[in-house]
């Protein structure tokens, strides 16, 4: 199922432009002055918001009111999000199902981290995402809730140093049984947890109606399972054979996504699904360059770091994703030349953010260009890195609120 994407996929990098790609807008010193005011202020207003929720201050509709539009301030003026991207972002109906999920995630497992739920609450928001350009009304279903959940539980055990070697590839032959629809009784309070989510999704769909659906999700295991011949494989694997396993395991995630969206999916959407991951998981080694690094786990990126710059690897990306954005035009619902704009000027701020953070990694040159196209001076960024830890970046920042908000409400017994 994923070979032929992921073959394809890799055509598509190697043919990729290494050209850097031209900037929609240029910053200058005055302009990115003018946006450290805008930044410090929405800073203050995180600051203010999230103290009052620490110490369970009631806020009132108003409060909630102002620190919306403080943020939607900040994205526009700040990150030049425009007036349509932002009605996208903080629709309504976003809004609502972020709060439904946090709230459900509480009681689904009281024990789960903050950082946890907001891990999941980025995969919520792609599949929200994927029900808009499908056409599909936005919601929380069982499937999007359990599989947004399953990979925390699940990564945790296997980046956990306690647990052996051989117990994890005990779970790992467990959870792909129980993924295959066997009967497999759970041995651990996690794998309670993790086959408690899987029994979600086959309550939504049938095993019987919805085949693909399992299959995509035995995919994803797969995939999963052979990324860990990335780790400490330092020139033990080529790096074309190390770019086909970054993008497999991304490609497959999002296409499990694209089928517990809509139960089954065309070609054209499959094949737009695994880029779109693809793209994703490259854009996640970009940003996760020195982690990576420390890990011993070989990307693309991490791969070819010790040996040149990476000018040339990101602007493959950066046209790479142009690319696999073409192929949206397949799809038929609602605004999706809006929704690509939004996916640009997001992606587009990502990489920049990745540059300033990791600067050694590029040439000098390369730096001043994209801290041309910066809205703010990279020192600036690297200045205020730990005002968002355990954030990802200024724009997750300001989304990241609305999670954070609703984790420190009350539960309320007439919700679901």
């Amino acid at each position: 199922m994923l070979k032929n994407y992921t073959d394809q996929y890799s055509l598509i990098w190697n043919s990729c432009s290494n050209q850097i790609p031209e900037f929609s807008k240029l910053y200058s010193k005055s302009d990115k002055l003018s946006k450290v005011v805008i930044l410090d202020q929405f800073l203050q207003s995180v600051k203010s918001f999230r103290k009052q929720r620490m110490r369970k201050i009631s806020m009132t509709e108003l409060d909630e009111r102002l620190f919306f539009e403080n943020t939607r301030v900040f994205l526009r003026d700040g990150l030049d999000f425009t007036e349509g991207q932002l009605e996208m972002m903080f629709s309504d109906e976003l809004i609502e199902v972020t709060r439904r999920f946090v709230r459900q995630a509480r009681r689904f497992d009281p024990e789960l981290s903050f950082h946890d739920i907001f891990q999941a609450c980025r995969n919520v928001w792609i599949m929200n995402g994927l029900q808009l350009i499908m056409g599909i009304p936005m919601q929380l279903t069982p499937s999007i809730f359990a599989y947004s959940l399953l990979y925390p539980y699940t990564d945790n055990l296997i980046d956990d140093p306690q647990i052996s070697d051989f117990e994890k590839m005990i779970f790992s032959e467990r959870f792909r049984n129980r993924l295959s629809g066997l009967k497999t009784e759970p041995s651990t309070k996690t794998e309670t947890a993790i086959f408690r989510l899987v029994e979600m999704i086959e309550d939504q769909y049938s095993r019987f109606d919805f085949p693909e659906v399992f299959e995509s999700l035995l995919c994803i295991h797969e995939a999963q399972t052979n990324s860990l011949k990335l780790l400490h494989s330092k020139n033990s694997i080529s790096e074309m054979e190390t770019l086909s396993i970054c993008l497999e395991k991304g490609g497959a995630s999002v296409l499990a996504d694209g089928y517990l969206v809509a139960g089954k999916l065309t070609d054209e959407q499959k094949y737009f699904l695994f880029g779109y991951g693809a793209y994703l998981q490259l854009l996640d080694d970009i940003q996760d360059l020195e982690e990576d690094g420390q890990a011993g786990l070989m990307t693309v990126f991490s791969y070819a770091s010790s040996m040149s710059t990476l000018d040339e690897k990101l602007n493959k990306t950066y046209w790479f994703g142009e690319q696999v954005m073409k192929s949206l035009d397949s799809f038929n619902g609602r605004h999706i030349e809006l929704f690509k704009s939004l996916m640009r000027r997001s992606m587009d701020l990502f990489i920049t953010e990745a540059i300033a953070q990791n600067p050694e990694a590029y040439s000098p040159k390369y730096v001043s260009d994209f801290e041309s196209g910066s809205p703010f001076h990279f020192s600036y960024i690297r200045k205020r890195k730990e005002q968002f830890t355990p954030y990802n970046g200024f724009l997750l920042t300001a989304i990241e609120e609305i999670a954070f908000a609703e984790s420190f409400l009350p539960e309320r017994s007439n919700v679901l």
